[in-house]
Protein backbone atom coordinates (compact mmCIF):
# COMPACT_ATOMS: atom_id res chain seq x y z
CA UNK A 1 0.00 0.00 0.00
CA UNK A 2 2.74 2.62 -1.04
CA UNK A 3 0.60 6.00 -1.47
CA UNK A 4 3.44 7.50 -3.82
CA UNK A 5 2.88 4.12 -6.19
CA UNK A 6 -1.19 3.89 -5.85
CA UNK A 7 -1.18 7.94 -6.13
CA UNK A 8 0.94 7.41 -9.95
CA UNK A 9 -1.07 4.49 -10.61
CA UNK A 10 -4.38 6.38 -10.29
CA UNK A 11 -3.04 9.40 -11.88
CA UNK A 12 -2.18 7.28 -15.01
CA UNK A 13 -4.82 5.53 -15.48
CA UNK A 14 -7.39 8.73 -15.05
CA UNK A 15 -5.06 10.02 -17.63
CA UNK A 16 -5.66 7.56 -20.13
CA UNK A 17 -9.01 7.31 -19.07
CA UNK A 18 -9.70 10.69 -20.63
CA UNK A 19 -7.18 10.35 -23.15
CA UNK A 20 -9.64 7.76 -24.78
CA UNK A 21 -13.45 8.29 -23.81
CA UNK A 22 -13.61 12.21 -22.52
CA UNK A 23 -15.30 13.33 -25.88
CA UNK A 24 -17.73 10.52 -25.15
CA UNK A 25 -18.15 9.53 -21.46
CA UNK A 26 -17.26 12.94 -19.92
CA UNK A 27 -19.85 13.09 -17.03
CA UNK A 28 -18.89 9.37 -15.86
CA UNK A 29 -15.37 10.24 -15.83
CA UNK A 30 -15.43 13.44 -14.03
CA UNK A 31 -17.39 10.84 -11.33
CA UNK A 32 -14.50 8.34 -11.70
CA UNK A 33 -11.75 11.65 -11.02
CA UNK A 34 -13.83 12.06 -7.62
CA UNK A 35 -14.05 8.19 -6.46
CA UNK A 36 -10.47 6.87 -7.75
CA UNK A 37 -8.14 9.08 -5.75
CA UNK A 38 -10.18 7.56 -2.37
CA UNK A 39 -7.52 4.77 -2.86
CA UNK A 40 -4.36 6.59 -2.19
CA UNK A 41 -5.66 8.58 0.25
CA UNK A 42 -6.77 5.30 1.81
CA UNK A 43 -2.81 4.60 1.66
CA UNK A 44 -2.39 7.92 3.19
CA UNK A 45 -4.17 7.30 5.71
CA UNK A 46 -3.27 4.24 6.74
CA UNK A 47 0.53 5.78 6.99
CA UNK A 48 -1.10 8.99 9.46
CA UNK A 49 -2.34 6.64 12.02
CA UNK A 50 -6.22 7.98 12.30
CA UNK A 51 -6.27 11.55 10.28
CA UNK A 52 -8.67 10.82 7.63
CA UNK A 53 -9.25 14.40 6.79
CA UNK A 54 -5.61 15.45 6.60
CA UNK A 55 -4.85 11.83 4.60
CA UNK A 56 -7.84 12.83 1.85
CA UNK A 57 -6.29 15.89 1.33
CA UNK A 58 -3.16 14.82 0.71
CA UNK A 59 -4.36 12.40 -1.76
CA UNK A 60 -6.44 14.02 -4.18
CA UNK A 61 -3.97 17.08 -3.99
CA UNK A 62 -1.49 14.51 -4.83
CA UNK A 63 -3.32 12.20 -7.39
CA UNK A 64 -4.41 16.10 -9.23
CA UNK A 65 -0.55 17.36 -9.01
CA UNK A 66 0.20 14.07 -10.92
CA UNK A 67 -2.61 13.77 -13.43
CA UNK A 68 -1.89 17.63 -14.31
CA UNK A 69 1.63 16.80 -14.71
CA UNK A 70 1.22 13.62 -16.68
CA UNK A 71 -1.29 15.52 -19.24
CA UNK A 72 1.01 18.67 -19.64
CA UNK A 73 3.94 16.37 -19.92
CA UNK A 74 2.31 14.23 -23.03
CA UNK A 75 1.26 17.55 -24.64
CA UNK A 76 4.53 18.95 -25.17
CA UNK A 77 6.31 15.61 -25.48
CA UNK A 78 7.13 14.43 -29.24
CA UNK A 79 4.62 11.07 -28.80
CA UNK A 80 1.50 13.45 -29.08
CA UNK A 81 -0.05 13.06 -32.27
CA UNK A 82 0.52 16.80 -33.16
CA UNK A 83 3.86 17.37 -32.10
CA UNK A 84 5.02 18.05 -35.38
CA UNK A 85 3.08 21.11 -35.57
CA UNK A 86 4.49 24.36 -34.34
CA UNK A 87 2.58 26.89 -32.02
CA UNK A 88 2.37 28.27 -28.70
CA UNK A 89 3.61 26.37 -26.12
CA UNK A 90 0.82 27.57 -23.65
CA UNK A 91 -2.10 26.50 -26.17
CA UNK A 92 -0.08 23.25 -26.41
CA UNK A 93 -0.48 22.77 -22.26
CA UNK A 94 -4.10 23.68 -22.36
CA UNK A 95 -6.80 25.47 -23.47
CA UNK A 96 -6.87 28.05 -20.48
CA UNK A 97 -4.11 29.88 -23.14
CA UNK A 98 -7.52 30.17 -25.62
CA UNK A 99 -9.82 31.03 -23.02
CA UNK A 100 -7.43 34.11 -22.13
CA UNK A 101 -7.00 35.29 -25.47
CA UNK A 102 -10.66 35.18 -26.23
CA UNK A 103 -11.16 37.49 -22.81
CA UNK A 104 -9.23 40.35 -25.23
CA UNK A 105 -11.69 39.97 -28.00
CA UNK A 106 -9.03 39.54 -30.09
CA UNK A 107 -8.60 35.85 -31.34
CA UNK A 108 -8.91 36.80 -34.89
CA UNK A 109 -5.76 38.69 -34.53
CA UNK A 110 -3.67 36.12 -32.53
CA UNK A 111 -4.35 33.48 -35.02
CA UNK A 112 -3.44 36.23 -37.98
CA UNK A 113 0.19 36.58 -35.94
CA UNK A 114 0.65 32.78 -34.99
CA UNK A 115 -0.09 32.10 -38.89
CA UNK A 116 2.60 34.46 -39.77
CA UNK A 117 4.76 33.33 -37.20
CA UNK A 118 4.99 30.07 -37.56
CA UNK A 119 3.37 29.33 -41.44
CA UNK A 120 0.00 27.55 -42.40
CA UNK A 121 -0.66 25.05 -39.86
CA UNK A 122 -0.45 25.97 -36.43
CA UNK A 123 -1.22 23.91 -33.37
CA UNK A 124 -3.65 26.57 -31.51
CA UNK A 125 -4.61 23.92 -28.46
CA UNK A 126 -3.63 20.46 -27.45
CA UNK A 127 -5.82 18.80 -30.02
CA UNK A 128 -6.44 21.80 -32.14
CA UNK A 129 -4.95 23.03 -35.27
CA UNK A 130 -5.42 26.05 -37.27
CA UNK A 131 -4.58 25.64 -41.10
CA UNK A 132 -4.94 28.68 -43.52
CA UNK A 133 -3.93 26.81 -46.76
CA UNK A 134 -6.46 27.11 -49.82
CA UNK A 135 -5.88 23.47 -50.67
CA UNK A 136 -7.45 22.49 -47.19
CA UNK A 137 -10.44 24.38 -47.66
CA UNK A 138 -12.83 22.79 -50.33
CA UNK A 139 -11.86 19.05 -48.89
CA UNK A 140 -12.24 20.06 -45.10
CA UNK A 141 -15.36 22.26 -45.85
CA UNK A 142 -16.62 20.39 -48.62
CA UNK A 143 -19.39 17.82 -49.79
CA UNK A 144 -16.94 15.11 -48.72
CA UNK A 145 -15.84 17.69 -45.78
CA UNK A 146 -15.11 16.62 -42.56
CA UNK A 147 -18.16 16.99 -39.80
CA UNK A 148 -18.61 19.55 -36.87
CA UNK A 149 -15.00 19.55 -34.62
CA UNK A 150 -14.81 19.23 -30.85
CA UNK A 151 -15.86 22.95 -30.10
CA UNK A 152 -18.96 22.52 -30.69
CA UNK A 153 -19.83 20.46 -27.57
CA UNK A 154 -19.30 23.66 -26.04
CA UNK A 155 -22.37 25.62 -27.66
CA UNK A 156 -24.52 23.21 -26.81
CA UNK A 157 -27.82 23.96 -23.73
CA UNK A 158 -25.61 23.47 -20.48
CA UNK A 159 -29.36 22.40 -19.09
CA UNK A 160 -30.62 20.09 -21.70
CA UNK A 161 -27.58 19.49 -23.77
CA UNK A 162 -29.81 19.89 -27.22
CA UNK A 163 -27.47 21.34 -30.35
CA UNK A 164 -28.74 24.09 -32.52
CA UNK A 165 -28.43 23.24 -36.22
CA UNK A 166 -25.15 25.31 -36.47
CA UNK A 167 -24.06 23.22 -33.52
CA UNK A 168 -25.20 19.29 -34.37
CA UNK A 169 -21.47 17.70 -35.11
CA UNK A 170 -23.64 14.41 -36.72
CA UNK A 171 -23.50 15.06 -40.31
CA UNK A 172 -26.20 12.92 -40.71
CA UNK A 173 -28.82 14.58 -38.28
CA UNK A 174 -27.89 18.18 -39.11
CA UNK A 175 -28.41 17.46 -42.62
CA UNK A 176 -32.14 16.15 -41.92
CA UNK A 177 -32.31 18.92 -39.61
CA UNK A 178 -31.46 21.41 -41.96
CA UNK A 179 -34.42 20.28 -44.85
CA UNK A 180 -37.10 22.38 -43.39
CA UNK A 181 -34.53 25.54 -42.96
CA UNK A 182 -33.77 24.92 -46.95
CA UNK A 183 -36.99 25.41 -47.84
CA UNK A 184 -37.48 28.25 -45.68
CA UNK A 185 -34.70 30.15 -47.10
CA UNK A 186 -34.90 28.86 -50.76
CA UNK A 187 -34.80 31.44 -53.62
CA UNK A 188 -38.76 31.00 -53.61
CA UNK A 189 -39.19 31.77 -49.69
CA UNK A 190 -36.67 34.78 -49.82
CA UNK A 191 -38.82 36.02 -52.91
CA UNK A 192 -41.54 36.23 -50.56
CA UNK A 193 -39.79 37.86 -47.82
CA UNK A 194 -38.99 40.76 -49.84
CA UNK A 195 -42.02 42.84 -48.94
CA UNK A 196 -41.21 42.37 -45.31
CA UNK A 197 -37.29 43.42 -45.86
CA UNK A 198 -38.98 46.59 -47.94
CA UNK A 199 -41.43 47.70 -45.72
CA UNK A 200 -38.56 47.48 -42.66
CA UNK A 201 -36.43 49.64 -45.05
CA UNK A 202 -38.54 52.04 -45.55
CA UNK A 203 -39.23 52.64 -42.05
CA UNK A 204 -35.45 52.87 -41.72
CA UNK A 205 -35.28 55.26 -44.52
CA UNK A 206 -37.94 57.71 -43.00
CA UNK A 207 -35.92 57.42 -39.56
CA UNK A 208 -33.14 58.85 -41.41
CA UNK A 209 -34.96 61.66 -43.31
CA UNK A 210 -35.78 62.98 -39.87
CA UNK A 211 -32.38 62.24 -38.44
CA UNK A 212 -31.12 64.23 -41.40
CA UNK A 213 -33.90 67.24 -40.79
CA UNK A 214 -32.28 67.48 -37.14
CA UNK A 215 -28.53 67.65 -38.61
CA UNK A 216 -26.89 65.28 -35.99
CA UNK A 217 -24.67 62.78 -36.17
CA UNK A 218 -26.10 58.87 -35.96
CA UNK A 219 -24.45 55.78 -34.77
CA UNK A 220 -24.80 54.29 -38.22
CA UNK A 221 -23.50 50.63 -36.74
CA UNK A 222 -26.40 50.97 -33.79
CA UNK A 223 -29.22 51.88 -36.56
CA UNK A 224 -27.94 48.76 -38.60
CA UNK A 225 -28.69 46.47 -35.54
CA UNK A 226 -32.01 47.50 -34.37
CA UNK A 227 -32.88 47.40 -38.48
CA UNK A 228 -31.60 43.76 -38.94
CA UNK A 229 -33.41 42.73 -35.50
CA UNK A 230 -36.43 44.36 -37.11
CA UNK A 231 -36.77 42.52 -40.07
CA UNK A 232 -35.39 39.06 -38.39
CA UNK A 233 -38.38 39.65 -36.35
CA UNK A 234 -41.03 39.83 -39.28
CA UNK A 235 -39.01 37.48 -41.24
CA UNK A 236 -38.60 34.75 -38.90
CA UNK A 237 -41.60 34.80 -36.18
CA UNK A 238 -44.08 36.84 -38.67
CA UNK A 239 -43.68 40.34 -36.86
CA UNK A 240 -44.01 39.13 -33.13
CA UNK A 241 -40.35 40.00 -32.94
CA UNK A 242 -39.17 43.63 -31.90
CA UNK A 243 -39.64 47.20 -32.97
CA UNK A 244 -35.99 48.56 -32.18
CA UNK A 245 -36.03 51.16 -34.79
CA UNK A 246 -39.27 52.57 -33.24
CA UNK A 247 -38.73 52.28 -29.45
CA UNK A 248 -35.38 51.75 -28.74
CA UNK A 249 -34.14 48.61 -26.93
CA UNK A 250 -36.60 48.57 -24.26
CA UNK A 251 -36.07 44.84 -23.44
CA UNK A 252 -32.37 45.50 -23.30
CA UNK A 253 -31.91 42.90 -26.28
CA UNK A 254 -28.43 44.07 -27.16
CA UNK A 255 -26.82 43.79 -23.60
CA UNK A 256 -28.31 40.30 -23.51
CA UNK A 257 -27.41 39.45 -27.08
CA UNK A 258 -23.61 40.26 -25.96
CA UNK A 259 -23.55 38.64 -22.77
CA UNK A 260 -25.28 35.21 -24.72
CA UNK A 261 -22.71 35.43 -27.67
CA UNK A 262 -19.49 35.91 -25.08
CA UNK A 263 -20.57 33.11 -22.44
CA UNK A 264 -20.50 30.76 -25.28
CA UNK A 265 -17.46 31.81 -27.50
CA UNK A 266 -15.77 30.73 -23.75
CA UNK A 267 -17.62 27.50 -23.31
CA UNK A 268 -16.70 26.49 -26.94
CA UNK A 269 -13.26 26.01 -25.93
CA UNK A 270 -13.43 23.81 -22.69
CA UNK A 271 -16.96 22.47 -22.93
CA UNK A 272 -16.60 20.27 -20.01
CA UNK A 273 -17.24 23.11 -18.34
CA UNK A 274 -20.16 24.29 -19.96
CA UNK A 275 -22.59 24.17 -17.10
CA UNK A 276 -19.81 25.82 -14.29
CA UNK A 277 -19.46 29.03 -16.70
CA UNK A 278 -23.21 29.38 -17.10
CA UNK A 279 -23.24 29.88 -13.22
CA UNK A 280 -20.98 32.46 -12.95
CA UNK A 281 -22.47 35.72 -11.67
CA UNK A 282 -23.60 37.60 -14.64
CA UNK A 283 -23.06 35.59 -17.57
CA UNK A 284 -25.34 32.63 -16.58
CA UNK A 285 -27.72 35.20 -15.73
CA UNK A 286 -27.70 36.96 -18.50
CA UNK A 287 -27.47 33.78 -20.67
CA UNK A 288 -30.75 32.43 -18.91
CA UNK A 289 -32.56 35.72 -19.55
CA UNK A 290 -31.48 35.34 -23.32
CA UNK A 291 -32.89 32.07 -23.18
CA UNK A 292 -35.78 33.18 -21.74
CA UNK A 293 -36.54 35.61 -23.94
CA UNK A 294 -35.94 33.47 -26.99
CA UNK A 295 -38.36 31.29 -25.56
CA UNK A 296 -41.63 32.97 -25.08
CA UNK A 297 -40.90 34.44 -28.53
CA UNK A 298 -40.97 30.89 -29.82
CA UNK A 299 -43.59 30.05 -27.38
CA UNK A 300 -45.65 32.78 -29.03
CA UNK A 301 -44.97 32.18 -32.50
CA UNK A 302 -46.28 28.22 -32.22
CA UNK A 303 -49.50 28.93 -29.98
CA UNK A 304 -50.38 31.98 -33.08
CA UNK A 305 -49.51 30.24 -35.90
CA UNK A 306 -48.85 31.98 -39.70
CA UNK A 307 -49.73 35.75 -39.54
CA UNK A 308 -51.11 38.38 -41.44
CA UNK A 309 -47.94 38.84 -43.55
CA UNK A 310 -47.92 35.25 -44.28
CA UNK A 311 -45.50 32.34 -44.05
CA UNK A 312 -41.86 32.96 -42.25
CA UNK A 313 -39.16 31.17 -41.83
CA UNK A 314 -40.62 29.59 -38.27
CA UNK A 315 -43.70 28.02 -40.83
CA UNK A 316 -41.09 25.76 -42.33
CA UNK A 317 -39.61 25.13 -39.34
CA UNK A 318 -42.71 23.78 -37.42
CA UNK A 319 -43.95 22.64 -40.86
CA UNK A 320 -47.28 24.52 -40.82
CA UNK A 321 -47.73 24.39 -44.71
CA UNK A 322 -48.06 20.49 -44.80
CA UNK A 323 -51.85 19.01 -44.16
CA UNK A 324 -49.97 16.69 -42.12
CA UNK A 325 -47.55 18.58 -40.43
CA UNK A 326 -44.65 17.05 -38.58
CA UNK A 327 -43.13 20.39 -36.90
CA UNK A 328 -40.12 20.39 -34.85
CA UNK A 329 -40.25 19.41 -30.94
CA UNK A 330 -40.68 22.79 -29.25
CA UNK A 331 -37.14 22.37 -27.23
CA UNK A 332 -35.48 22.05 -30.70
CA UNK A 333 -37.72 24.89 -32.56
CA UNK A 334 -36.69 27.40 -29.43
CA UNK A 335 -33.29 26.40 -29.53
CA UNK A 336 -33.35 27.67 -33.52
CA UNK A 337 -34.79 30.48 -32.67
CA UNK A 338 -31.94 31.92 -30.81
CA UNK A 339 -29.69 31.04 -33.71
CA UNK A 340 -32.60 32.57 -35.47
CA UNK A 341 -31.80 35.79 -33.68
CA UNK A 342 -28.43 36.06 -33.42
CA UNK A 343 -27.14 34.48 -37.22
CA UNK A 344 -30.23 36.43 -38.88
CA UNK A 345 -29.78 39.95 -37.87
CA UNK A 346 -25.97 40.67 -35.86
CA UNK A 347 -23.91 39.43 -38.64
CA UNK A 348 -25.75 40.92 -41.79
CA UNK A 349 -25.36 44.14 -39.44
CA UNK A 350 -21.80 43.92 -39.06
CA UNK A 351 -21.74 43.67 -43.05
CA UNK A 352 -23.37 46.99 -43.66
CA UNK A 353 -21.80 48.58 -41.26
CA UNK A 354 -18.37 47.50 -42.49
CA UNK A 355 -19.45 48.42 -46.23
CA UNK A 356 -20.63 51.75 -45.48
CA UNK A 357 -17.14 52.79 -42.86
CA UNK A 358 -15.13 51.55 -46.33
CA UNK A 359 -16.71 53.53 -48.78
CA UNK A 360 -16.97 56.88 -46.28
CA UNK A 361 -13.64 56.82 -45.28
CA UNK A 362 -12.48 56.56 -48.95
CA UNK A 363 -15.13 58.95 -50.68
CA UNK A 364 -14.32 57.97 -54.30
CA UNK A 365 -15.82 54.55 -53.78
CA UNK A 366 -19.15 56.07 -52.40
CA UNK A 367 -19.56 58.34 -55.58
CA UNK A 368 -18.40 55.20 -57.95
CA UNK A 369 -21.30 52.87 -56.33
CA UNK A 370 -24.18 55.85 -56.69
CA UNK A 371 -23.11 56.46 -60.39
CA UNK A 372 -23.94 53.04 -60.92
CA UNK A 373 -27.06 52.82 -59.29
CA UNK A 374 -27.58 56.55 -61.47
CA UNK A 375 -27.34 54.78 -64.28
CA UNK A 376 -29.92 51.75 -63.72
CA UNK A 377 -32.23 53.81 -61.30
CA UNK A 378 -32.44 57.44 -62.20
CA UNK A 379 -33.07 59.93 -59.22
CA UNK A 380 -36.07 61.22 -61.14
CA UNK A 381 -37.06 57.76 -62.49
CA UNK A 382 -39.14 57.01 -59.58
CA UNK A 383 -38.03 53.33 -59.39
CA UNK A 384 -35.93 52.88 -56.44
CA UNK A 385 -33.15 49.99 -55.93
CA UNK A 386 -35.15 48.50 -53.56
CA UNK A 387 -38.21 47.79 -55.77
CA UNK A 388 -35.52 45.38 -58.05
CA UNK A 389 -33.70 43.17 -56.46
CA UNK A 390 -32.85 41.61 -59.67
CA UNK A 391 -31.22 44.26 -61.10
CA UNK A 392 -29.14 44.67 -57.78
CA UNK A 393 -27.75 40.93 -58.39
CA UNK A 394 -26.47 42.16 -62.04
CA UNK A 395 -24.45 45.07 -60.65
CA UNK A 396 -21.16 44.94 -61.04
CA UNK A 397 -19.06 47.12 -58.53
CA UNK A 398 -22.09 47.03 -55.72
CA UNK A 399 -21.40 42.87 -55.60
CA UNK A 400 -17.14 44.42 -55.80
CA UNK A 401 -18.20 46.28 -52.38
CA UNK A 402 -20.17 43.51 -50.68
CA UNK A 403 -17.58 41.08 -51.49
CA UNK A 404 -15.05 43.07 -50.36
CA UNK A 405 -16.80 43.83 -46.78
CA UNK A 406 -17.34 40.07 -46.82
CA UNK A 407 -13.38 39.40 -47.75
CA UNK A 408 -12.11 41.61 -44.94
CA UNK A 409 -14.56 41.09 -41.89
CA UNK A 410 -16.28 37.54 -42.61
CA UNK A 411 -19.39 37.35 -40.47
CA UNK A 412 -17.76 33.96 -38.28
CA UNK A 413 -13.97 35.33 -39.05
CA UNK A 414 -12.29 31.85 -37.61
CA UNK A 415 -14.35 29.41 -36.10
CA UNK A 416 -15.33 26.78 -38.85
CA UNK A 417 -13.98 23.96 -37.05
CA UNK A 418 -13.96 20.76 -38.50
CA UNK A 419 -12.83 17.38 -36.96
CA UNK A 420 -12.21 13.78 -38.21
CA UNK A 421 -14.99 11.52 -38.65
CA UNK A 422 -15.24 8.96 -35.27
CA UNK A 423 -13.66 6.12 -36.21
CA UNK A 424 -11.46 7.32 -40.14
CA UNK A 425 -8.44 7.38 -37.75
CA UNK A 426 -7.81 10.65 -39.13
CA UNK A 427 -7.21 12.55 -42.57
CA UNK A 428 -5.00 13.29 -44.72
CA UNK A 429 -4.95 17.01 -46.92
CA UNK A 430 -1.92 16.75 -48.80
CA UNK A 431 0.68 16.46 -46.66
CA UNK A 432 -0.57 17.38 -43.58
CA UNK A 433 -2.51 14.63 -41.19
CA UNK A 434 -5.70 15.74 -38.97
CA UNK A 435 -5.39 12.74 -35.83
CA UNK A 436 -8.81 11.68 -35.26
CA UNK A 437 -10.17 13.80 -32.32
CA UNK A 438 -8.47 16.72 -33.32
CA UNK A 439 -10.19 20.04 -33.74
CA UNK A 440 -9.57 21.66 -36.91
CA UNK A 441 -9.89 25.57 -37.72
CA UNK A 442 -10.25 26.88 -41.44
CA UNK A 443 -10.18 30.51 -40.45
CA UNK A 444 -11.65 32.93 -43.34
CA UNK A 445 -10.45 35.71 -41.58
CA UNK A 446 -6.66 34.39 -42.35
CA UNK A 447 -6.99 32.59 -46.00
CA UNK A 448 -9.11 36.10 -47.18
CA UNK A 449 -6.15 38.20 -46.15
CA UNK A 450 -3.60 36.00 -47.30
CA UNK A 451 -1.15 37.90 -49.76
CA UNK A 452 -0.90 34.35 -51.50
CA UNK A 453 -4.73 34.45 -52.70
CA UNK A 454 -5.27 38.32 -52.65
CA UNK A 455 -2.34 40.40 -53.81
CA UNK A 456 -1.66 43.37 -53.49
CA UNK A 457 -2.98 45.11 -50.17
CA UNK A 458 -4.66 42.53 -48.67
CA UNK A 459 -5.93 44.36 -45.71
CA UNK A 460 -7.01 47.36 -47.13
CA UNK A 461 -10.47 47.36 -49.05
CA UNK A 462 -9.92 47.27 -52.74
CA UNK A 463 -13.27 46.24 -54.15
CA UNK A 464 -11.58 46.51 -58.21
CA UNK A 465 -9.83 43.29 -57.15
CA UNK A 466 -13.67 41.82 -58.18
CA UNK A 467 -13.80 43.13 -61.27
CA UNK A 468 -12.66 42.37 -64.52
CA UNK A 469 -8.57 42.78 -64.62
CA UNK A 470 -6.99 42.68 -68.21
CA UNK A 471 -3.87 44.15 -67.38
CA UNK A 472 -3.30 41.20 -64.11
CA UNK A 473 -3.14 43.84 -61.57
CA UNK A 474 -4.95 41.73 -58.60
CA UNK A 475 -4.54 38.14 -56.80
CA UNK A 476 -7.93 37.36 -56.45
CA UNK A 477 -8.44 33.36 -55.52
CA UNK A 478 -12.46 32.92 -55.47
CA UNK A 479 -11.67 29.48 -54.58
CA UNK A 480 -9.98 31.24 -50.77
CA UNK A 481 -13.36 33.67 -50.63
CA UNK A 482 -15.80 31.38 -48.61
CA UNK A 483 -17.75 34.29 -46.06
CA UNK A 484 -20.43 31.90 -45.45
CA UNK A 485 -18.63 28.58 -45.25
CA UNK A 486 -19.25 26.23 -47.81
CA UNK A 487 -19.98 22.24 -48.56
CA UNK A 488 -23.38 20.38 -46.84
CA UNK A 489 -22.63 22.99 -43.89
CA UNK A 490 -22.58 26.26 -45.42
CA UNK A 491 -25.19 28.91 -44.14
CA UNK A 492 -28.08 28.12 -45.27
CA UNK A 493 -29.42 32.08 -45.21
CA UNK A 494 -27.14 32.85 -47.66
CA UNK A 495 -28.82 33.95 -50.27
CA UNK A 496 -30.98 36.02 -47.61
CA UNK A 497 -28.14 37.86 -46.62
CA UNK A 498 -27.23 38.86 -49.87
CA UNK A 499 -30.16 40.18 -51.05
CA UNK A 500 -30.39 42.03 -47.44
CA UNK A 501 -26.94 43.47 -48.19
CA UNK A 502 -27.89 44.89 -51.51
CA UNK A 503 -30.79 46.64 -51.02
CA UNK A 504 -29.86 48.42 -48.21
CA UNK A 505 -26.54 49.38 -49.14
CA UNK A 506 -27.73 50.51 -52.79
CA UNK A 507 -31.31 52.00 -51.27
CA UNK A 508 -29.03 54.18 -48.92
CA UNK A 509 -26.25 55.14 -51.03
CA UNK A 510 -28.80 55.89 -53.98
CA UNK A 511 -30.99 58.21 -51.29
CA UNK A 512 -28.80 59.94 -48.99
CA UNK A 513 -25.62 61.58 -48.69
CA UNK A 514 -23.58 61.06 -45.90
CA UNK A 515 -20.41 62.01 -44.22
CA UNK A 516 -18.51 60.89 -41.64
CA UNK A 517 -18.19 63.01 -38.15
CA UNK A 518 -15.15 64.94 -38.42
CA UNK A 519 -12.12 63.82 -36.41
CA UNK A 520 -13.46 60.28 -36.46
CA UNK A 521 -10.61 58.20 -36.62
CA UNK A 522 -10.72 55.59 -39.51
CA UNK A 523 -8.78 53.42 -38.36
CA UNK A 524 -10.68 52.81 -35.43
CA UNK A 525 -13.21 50.42 -36.81
CA UNK A 526 -10.87 47.71 -37.27
CA UNK A 527 -9.52 48.24 -34.30
CA UNK A 528 -12.86 47.81 -32.69
CA UNK A 529 -13.89 44.68 -34.13
CA UNK A 530 -14.09 41.92 -31.71
CA UNK A 531 -14.15 38.31 -32.21
CA UNK A 532 -16.76 36.37 -30.04
CA UNK A 533 -17.25 33.99 -32.51
CA UNK A 534 -19.10 36.42 -34.80
CA UNK A 535 -17.90 39.91 -34.81
CA UNK A 536 -18.84 42.82 -32.60
CA UNK A 537 -18.00 46.48 -33.69
CA UNK A 538 -17.69 49.63 -32.08
CA UNK A 539 -19.52 53.52 -33.10
CA UNK A 540 -19.80 54.38 -36.32
CA UNK A 541 -20.69 58.13 -36.66
CA UNK A 542 -22.48 59.80 -39.71
CA UNK A 543 -23.83 62.69 -40.65
CA UNK A 544 -26.60 62.36 -43.01
CA UNK A 545 -28.83 64.34 -45.55
CA UNK A 546 -31.50 63.71 -47.87
CA UNK A 547 -30.22 64.06 -51.99
CA UNK A 548 -31.55 66.75 -53.90
CA UNK A 549 -34.11 65.61 -56.52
Amino acid sequence: MDPAFLTVVTSLILHLLFNEYEEDHLPFLKKLAIVLPLIPSYAFYQQLYGSLLWAACIGYIATYATLFSSIVLYRVSPFHPLARYPGPLLAKCSKLWALYQVSTGKMHLVFSELHEKYGPVVRTGPNELSISEVSVVEPALGVNGMPKGPMWNGRKNPKTGQASLVSERDTRVHLERRKPWNKGLSSASVREYEPILRNRLFQLVDAFEEKAKDGVFIDFAEWMSMFSYDFMGDMAFGGLGYELMRDGDVNGLWALMEHGIKIQAYTQHVPWANGLLHKISGMGKAAAKLRHFVFTTAQKRAQRGIGPTGPDLSSWLLDELNPTPHPLQFSIYAREAQLIIVAGSDTSAAVISSVFHHILSDKKYFYRLRKELDDIFPLKGGEIPADNSSKLSELPFLNAVINEALRLTPPVPIDLQRGPEKGSGGRMFGSIFVPEGTGVHIPPYIIQRDPRYFHPHPDRFLPERWLPDPAGTFTTRVDAFFPFSLGPMNCPGKGLALLELRVVVATLVHKFDMELKPGYDTTDWEKKLDCYFVLTRGVLPVELKVRAV
